[in-house]
C-alpha cells in the first residue's frame, strides 16, 4: 500500500485537493515506470506530495541519492546499487531535478526499485516531461498560496483602515497585481438581497466588462450543466451547515471561451444564520490542462496515441471482474513480421512511422474498442460487452490485410507482415489476467509458424486453459 504524507496542520482545502491530484499522478508515475517507489520531494520545509516517507525519516543513503539531482543540477541514475532503509534493499534510483523558470531548485521527482535496472533514452525523456509538469503545477500552488497570504494581510489592513488608509491602498494594490498573476477574484453575495461583488479578477475570469452589472443568474448561465448543479448542491449544504467547500467548476465565459474555474467558498453566519457567502475564484484552465498531459504521458503510448501496457492491463482486469457477458469477451494480440528489418534498413524515424501508420489503422478495423501497444511491435485489442465476438475471426484478419498493405515514409515505400492470437473465456471459470494473456501469446505464436494462418487459443466449444491440454 503506497500512503501520501499526513496533511500538515492548517493545509488549506486547496493544498488539500492539489495533495489529492498529485498522490493520484505519482500513482500513475509508478506504474508508468514500473517503480517500487515514486518520490516527489521539496527539500525546503513546504508541504511536499509523496510516495514516501518525509525525507527526514528515510535513511542516509536514500536521503544521499534524493540530494545528488539538486547538488548536480542534472538528472541522476544509480542502475546497481545498494542501500538499505529498514528491511528494503534499493538497487535502482532515477532522480530528476525541479527547476523555476530562474534555474532555481524546487526538489527532486525520483524512482527506486528493488532490482537492478536502467531506463532507456525515451524514459529518461519522459521522466523529464513528468519532472516539468510537477514543477509548474508547484508554483502554481506556491502563487495560490502567496495570494492567499496577501489576502489574509489586506484583511488585517482592513481593521486598521481609520488610522492607516494608506496601508490599505498599498495592500489593494498588492493584492491587485497578485491577483492577475495568479488568474484569481474575490467576490461575496448578500445572502438577504442577493447582490453580487467582484474583484476585478473576477470579471477577468469570465471576460466580461470589468464593474459591470452581474447578477447570480446570469452568471449560472454561463456554468455547464453538470457543474451548476453540482456548485448548487454544495452551495446549499454549505449555507444550510455554516460550512465551506472547494469544487472544480467548468465554464464558458463571456466571448465563448471554454475554462476551468476552482470555486472556494465560505460562509459568514449571524446568530447560526448564514448572512453572507464569500470567497475566491481562480481561472486553474492551465493546471488542469497540464493534469492531462500527465494523465497522458502515464496511461497513453506517446508515439501512436494508444493505450500504454499498464493502462491496458488496468481495463482488462476491470472488465475481467466485471459480470461476465457484460464485459471481457476476448483478448487479440498481434505481432508485427519484419519490423526489425525495417528499422536496421530504414531507420528508426521509418519505424516510428510504422507504428503510427499500424496505430491508424488498427484504430479504423477496431472501431469502439481498446487498443493498446504493449511491447515494441506488440499491440492488444480488449473485446466487450454482449455478442462482442461476433465476426471477430473476420475483423482480425480484416486487421491483418490491413498491416500488410505498403507503407510510404519519406518518398520510400516498405511493408511489414503481423500474427495474431485470440484468447476467449469458457463457461464460467474464474478468469486470470496472466493466463489469458498467455493464451493469447500462445496462439499467436502458432499462428507465426503456420506464417500468418490466424490461431484461437479455444477449440470451437470455447476457450480452455492450456494446462487442461
Amino acid at each position: 500500500m503506497h500512503k501520501t504524507e499526513a496533511p500538515s496542520p492548517g493545509l488549506s482545502k486547496t493544498d488539500e485537493c492539489l495533495r489529492t491530484q498529485f498522490a493520484c499522478l505519482l500513482d500513475s508515475v509508478r506504474l508508468q515506470f514500473d517503480a517500487a517507489r515514486v518520490a516527489l520531494l521539496l527539500p525546503d520545509g513546504e508541504a511536499c506530495w509523496s510516495m514516501a516517507p518525509a525525507l527526514g525519516d528515510a535513511a542516509a543513503g536514500v536521503r544521499d541519492l534524493l540530494a545528488r539531482p539538486i547538488a548536480d543540477g542534472a538528472p541522476v541514475q544509480a542502475d546497481d546499487i545498494r542501500v538499505v532503509e529498514g528491511e528494503t534493499v534499493w538497487r535502482f534510483f532515477a532522480g530528476v531535478p525541479l527547476f523555476d523558470a530562474d534555474g532555481g531548485a524546487l526538489g527532486t521527482l525520483a524512482l527506486f526499485s528493488p532490482a537492478p535496472r536502467r531506463l532507456d533514452a525515451a524514459q529518461a525523456d519522459r521522466l523529464a516531461a513528468f519532472a516539468r509538469i510537477f514543477a509548474t503545477l508547484i508554483l502554481e500552488s506556491r502563487r495560490a498560496r502567496a495570494l492567499a497570504q496577501i489576502g489574509s494581510e489586506l484583511a488585517a489592513a482592513r481593521d486598521l483602515a481609520r488610522e492607516n488608509g494608506a496601508a490599505v491602498e498599498r495592500f489593494r494594490k498588492m493584492y491587485e497585481r497578485s491577483s492577475a498573476l495568479a488568474k484569481i477574484g474575490t467576490w461575496e453575495c448578500d445572502l438577504a438581497t442577493g447582490a453580487l461583488t467582484w474583484t476585478d479578477g473576477v470579471y477577468d475570469i469570465f471576460e466580461l466588462p470589468r464593474g459591470s452589472y452581474v447578477t447570480r443568474e446570469m452568471i449560472l448561465e454561463l456554468y455547464y450543466a453538470q457543474s451548476r448543479r453540482q456548485m448548487e448542491r454544495m452551495r446549499s449544504k454549505a449555507i444550510a451547515d455554516c460550512t465551506s467547500f472547494v469544487l472544480d467548476v467548468r465554464v464558458r465565459t463571456a466571448r465563448g471561451n471554454r475554462r476551468w474555474v476552482r470555486l472556494s467558498i465560505d460562509v459568514e453566519a449571524d446568530a447560526g444564520r448564514a448572512v453572507r457567502i464569500f470567497g475566491t475564484k481562480q481561472d486553474v484552465t492551465q493546471e488542469k490542462e497540464l493534469l492531462e498531459r500527465m494523465r497522458r504521458l502515464a496511461e497513453f503510448d506517446m508515439l501512436t496515441g494508444l493505450a500504454n501496457r499498464a493502462m491496458f492491463e488496468t481495463e482488462l482486469q476491470r472488465a475481467l471482474r466485471a459480470p461476465r457477458g457484460r464485459a471481457f469477451q476476448a483478448l487479440v494480440l498481434i505481432d508485427l513480421d519484419g519490423f526489425k528489418s525495417v528499422n536496421d534498413t530504414f531507420g528508426h524515424a521509418a519505424g516510428d512511422a510504422c507504428l503510427k501508420e499500424v496505430a491508424r489503422r488498427l484504430r479504423g478495423v477496431f472501431k469502439g474498442r481498446r487498443i493498446g501497444r504493449i511491447g515494441g511491435d506488440e499491440f492488444a485489442v480488449l473485446v466487450g460487452g454482449a455478442r462482442a465476438t461476433a465476426g471477430l475471426d473476420h475483423q482480425v484478419k480484416c486487421a491483418l490485410d490491413a498491416i500488410e498493405r505498403p507503407v510510404a515514409w519519406a518518398g520510400r515505400t516498405f511493408s511489414v507482415g503481423a500474427s495474431a492470437g485470440i484468447a476467449r473465456p469458457f463457461g464460467d471459470d474464474p478468469l486470470n489476467l496472466t493466463q489469458i494473456f498467455a493464451e493469447a501469446d500462445a496462439a499467436m505464436y502458432a499462428a507465426k509458424k503456420r506464417r500468418r494462418i490466424l490461431a484461437d487459443a479455444n477449440p470451437p466449444d470455447g476457450w480452455v486453459p492450456s494446462a487442461g491440454r
